[in-house]
């Protein structure tokens, strides 16, 4: 068997597991919650429709409906009260972003990676991207929101479906001082970027966002319909990093490539200072919500 018909196995295999386990439920959810952000005429109701089947899900929208955060007048009760009360995209994000949290359950550190600190990193590149596409591109950046959200998905599935060979990979990269994703490649025969792309390719997520999970670590070689949110991902990726948003020990990604997606997406040191400023003010405002963590 040739190395590509083994990886794609190994590939099918992983799928398998997980769209057998609990993490199905997760699927479908999030599936419908990116299509009521990617349809300009998705409604209040439809959006209620899908959080109260889900009892996790309302109970957590509900939680900061009543927050002192939000501090209502009287209590919510009922999921539309809660969309009109915390405001139509900011629930949009918080639904997503609370069932994408799920998949990230339990947790130990090891060589400095923890679930709890890849959960707070791909939050941080979710508000970096999303305030890219605001600040610059006059865009609400739901979509890109959603990719940097989803931008590391293949790591906790090789944590959860593949953990030891996912702790020998983690082992490999610090001994060896070598990226994580070659690692990756050497003990799985793909990488997280793969893995990834392969699970949102088959729940059917929108091509936009499986290219830039695809290429969130090699944008250029995403085609030119995808670039813009590719380099995006990029950049909030790095920029995540090093405001002390990352997932583990690892090296901070080349500054090379990291120059050439600022040049291409026409970012100056000015706007990054603004869009840091920006990214602190919505982590801020996730801490005191209690979704930060």
């Amino acid at each position: 068997m040739d190395q590509q018909a083994e990886k794609y196995e190994k590939l099918v295999n992983i799928l398998e597991l997980v769209n057998t386990s609990e993490i199905s439920s997760v699927r479908n959810t999030v599936i419908v919650i990116i299509k009521i952000m990617n349809d300009p005429n998705s409604t209040a109701k439809d959006l209620k429709d899908i959080i109260q089947v889900d009892p996790p899900l309302t109970a957590r929208v509900l939680k900061l409906a009543n927050s002192s955060y939000y501090s209502p007048p009287d209590k919510i009760a009922e999921i539309m009260k809660a969309i009109i009360w915390i405001g139509w995209d900011a629930i949009k994000e918080l639904a997503l972003s609370q069932k994408v949290c799920e998949i990230f359950h339990e947790d130990e550190t090891i060589n400095g990676y923890s679930r709890t600190s890849l959960w707070k990193h791909s939050l941080a590149v979710a508000v970096f991207a999303k305030m890219i596409y605001r600040r610059e591109f006059g865009r609400r950046g739901e979509k890109v929101y959603a990719a940097g959200l989803l931008h590391d998905i293949g790591l906790i599935l090789e944590d959860q479906f593949c953990h030891d060979e996912f702790i020998h990979a983690l082992s490999k990269s610090k001994i060896e001082e070598k990226y994580l994703t070659r690692a990756e490649k050497e003990t799985f025969g793909y990488d997280h970027a793969d893995l990834g792309n392969a699970i949102a390719d088959t729940w059917k997520l929108p091509k936009e966002l499986c290219a830039a999970i695809a290429n969130h670590h090699n944008p250029d070689r995403a085609g030119p319909d995808f670039s813009r949110m590719t380099h995006t991902l990029y950049v909030a990726d790095k920029l995540s990093q090093e405001k002390g948003y990352g997932y583990w020990d690892a090296p901070l990604g080349d500054q090379a490539v990291f120059k050439s997606s600022l040049r291409k997406l026409g970012l100056g040191h000015h706007a990054l200072q603004l869009i840091g400023e920006d990214v602190e003010k919505e982590i801020s405002k996730m801490v005191d919500q209690g979704l930060f963590n």
